[in-house]
């Protein structure tokens, strides 16, 4: 990367570190309060809540075929078809590092058999996940899939940002609605999916619809 200045230079890396610090301080809090929050929202036994619209529209925010769908749509929309092969690659790849990552950290989800499990973060031996990867919940893929997808869908139409990332943080809540995962893990998911974006928008030209 070049810069036209040294000014520039550091005025760039001291944003890259105020990023890198507000990313990690909210870490850091929604990790003290995510039993809290997983008392909040676990709803137990009560499964019902899946079969309502509203829940499975934004659960499959989260689904990689949504995001196909949705770049086929702008691919045959767009003469710039790379823009919509972009929309579905953000959402493709943060998705499956979400899934590699699971394997290597091995953190387990917070219910098991619809009980919270006792005690604290349950993980697993290292690298056992590539064993058995069942179970498993940090980062949280679908938050990853639904952020990698909307924020690059945010980036090529920058009007729809705000609704766009409302629609990402419910697809994150349905997945604590259902104690599959704390809410660092939806955090974690989120940061993976705003990250891989960043990288495709740098890759593909902007705005698609004046």
């Amino acid at each position: 990367m070049t810069y036209r200045s040294p000014i520039e230079k550091k005025r760039r890396r001291s944003a890259r570190l105020r990023t890198a610090a507000i990313i990690l301080a909210g870490f850091i809090i929604l990790t003290l309060l995510d039993f809290p929050l997983l008392h909040l929202f676990h709803m137990g036994d009560d499964r019902s809540i899946e079969n309502h619209d509203w829940y499975r529209m934004l659960r499959v925010i989260g689904y990689l075929g949504t995001w196909a769908v949705i770049g086929i749509i702008f691919i045959l929309h767009d003469r710039n078809r790379h823009r919509g092969a972009a929309v579905f690659l953000s959402a493709f790849t943060a998705g499956a590092l979400a899934e590699l990552m699971k394997l290597i950290i091995g953190r387990e989800r917070p219910v098991d058999g619809n009980q919270i499990q006792e005690g604290w973060y349950h993980f697993r031996p290292f690298l056992s996940g590539f064993t058995d990867g069942s179970n498993l919940g940090l980062p949280s893929s679908h938050a990853a899939t639904a952020f990698g997808g909307c924020l690059m869908l945010a980036a090529l139409i920058p009007h729809t940002r705000r609704f766009l990332i409302l629609l990402a943080l419910g697809c994150g809540i349905t997945r604590m609605l259902t104690g599959a995962h704390f809410a660092t893990d939806v955090y974690t998911g989120a940061i993976l999916g705003y990250l891989i974006s960043l990288l495709y928008t740098k890759l593909t030209p902007p705005q698609i619809l004046p």
